[in-house]
């Protein structure tokens, strides 16, 4: 699938803040430094007492103090289905402003904008009084400990799509869940569902995590019917098909099936 340049959260992120406060480019540019060894230069551009713009290597960024919260329909939703983060509206609902932090759209490849904006979050959160992170993409909410945990792992090899996107699931009965992402599209790539899945549900949770990562990292493009092994005993066909909530747009159907058919 090709990349969606109209995507409307696209290379966003908010960090909500217990109190309004502007981090100093400095502090951020040195403890990016720190954390990312590999991370392009940082070089301010401007600043004001609400806003400083830089360049993190050949591309354009910007980190602005809304004194005001996020609205909470924006992270509603989020927070209540966000299953890693079970007190997520308690600790979001109180904050008092919050910081916009954005990537220039310059028509790189979406995962070295998603790395580079992550890189430039973990910065503005460790140098923030930060309660949590919104990642615009995916829609998705991160407490502030754990999103700098992951990204301090993040590699070529290991992305943090747990970070970036929303891989939901949600029971259909007892035994039985059903699995779709949101946050794919963003970085290029067609959303996965699964309608229909009888099993342990953190088990689905990694094999589609594993198929998403598979399909990022390698060139090979999933095709329709192809098939994947995800272990000895289990393999995934994949089908293209109309998503199960939106007929206009199409996703990768994942069908799971003993080794072998």
């Amino acid at each position: 699938m090709a990349e969606n340049a109209n995507h409307p959260l696209r290379w966003l992120a908010l960090v909500a803040l217990d109190q309004p406060m502007l981090p100093e480019f400095d502090e951020v540019a040195r403890l990016v430094g720190q954390s990312f060894s590999e991370a392009p230069e940082m070089v301010v551009a401007g600043s004001t007492e609400a806003l400083f713009t830089c360049s993190i290597g050949e591309y354009t960024a910007a980190v602005t103090l809304v004194d005001r919260p996020i609205p909470w329909s924006q992270l509603e939703g989020p927070s209540a289905t966000a299953w890693y983060w079970p007190d997520a509206a308690e600790q979001l609902r109180d904050h008092s402003a919050h910081l916009l932090v954005t990537l220039i759209d310059e028509g790189a490849q979406a995962i070295k904008k998603s790395t580079l904006l992550t890189q430039l979050v973990s910065g503005v959160v460790s140098a923030s009084p930060a309660v949590g992170v919104f990642w615009g993409p995916g829609r998705l909410v991160h407490p502030p400990q754990a999103f700098n945990e992951q990204a301090a792992q993040m590699s070529p090899k290991d992305l943090p799509l747990f970070l970036w996107v929303d891989f939901r699931v949600e029971r259909l009965e007892p035994g039985t869940v059903r699995l779709y992402t949101t946050g794919l599209e963003a970085l290029g790539h067609t959303e996965l569902e699964v309608p229909e899945y009888e099993g342990v549900p953190q088990t689905l949770l990694e094999y589609a995590y594993n198929i998403a990562h598979y399909q990022m990292t390698q060139p090979k493009f999933i095709n329709d019917g192809h098939t994947i092994g995800l272990t000895d005993e289990v393999q995934v066909v994949a089908h293209h098909g109309r998503s199960m909530f939106d007929e206009t747009t199409e996703v990768i159907r994942l069908e799971f099936q003993a080794a072998g058919g």
